[in-house]
């Protein structure tokens, strides 16, 4: 499994990441519909869940140190 190796984990490990990354994914949905209908509520709460999860995701494979 080089994708493991890659991540330097296990199946356990890379379970628990990607359920975080699906839980604050709908997270960002659910602030994006509401966002959509009350426009002055969370405003920045959609691009910096998604930026979280894009820098987390970049430092476990290399890209940002």
């Amino acid at each position: 499994m080089n994708h493991l190796k890659a991540d330097n984990g296990n199946y356990f490990k890379h379970m628990l990441q990607a359920w975080r990354a699906i839980f604050l994914m709908i997270i960002a949905i659910f602030s994006c519909i509401i966002h959509s209908i009350f426009p002055f509520m969370f405003q920045k709460t959609t691009k910096k869940i998604l930026n979280n999860i894009i820098n987390n995701a970049s430092k476990r494979h290399g890209v940002i140190k």
